[in-house]
């Protein structure tokens, strides 16, 4: 990953975790043309980013779950990231969604937790 944390596949994550409705996709996909432009890091990939948006439907549906996720450890009070097994988290996505580099894939997880879980 670059230092300032900004891939390609991270531009676009960001971007589509907020994407909850099919009305949403011209704009959120304007944002994304936007901001991997201004990071001057290439073109609008559609086929990358409907990759991407797999990548997100699967972790929403997945931490939406909560304690009933396979993922879920325990919870001891108020949510926490540790609630669930990042370890096991990451191992199995990096297998499934090979396309994407391992530091990113963690990233997508944590966020997604934060976002859909912890929230």
């Amino acid at each position: 990953m670059n230092e300032n944390n900004h891939t390609y596949d991270i531009i676009c994550f960001m971007e589509l975790a907020y994407e909850f409705d099919l009305s949403d996709k011209t704009q959120i996909e304007k944002k994304i043309k936007k901001k991997l432009k201004y990071h001057n890091l290439g073109n609008f990939d559609l086929e990358r980013v409907e990759y991407l948006r797999t990548i997100k439907n699967d972790l929403f549906f997945e931490i939406s779950k909560s304690t009933k996720s396979k993922y879920f450890k325990n919870s001891r009070g108020f949510a926490n990231m540790t609630d669930f097994n990042l370890e096991k988290f990451l191992k199995e996505y990096s297998l499934k969604y090979e396309k994407i580099e391992k530091e990113d894939m963690l990233t997508m997880i944590n966020y997604s937790i934060y976002l859909y879980y912890m929230r």
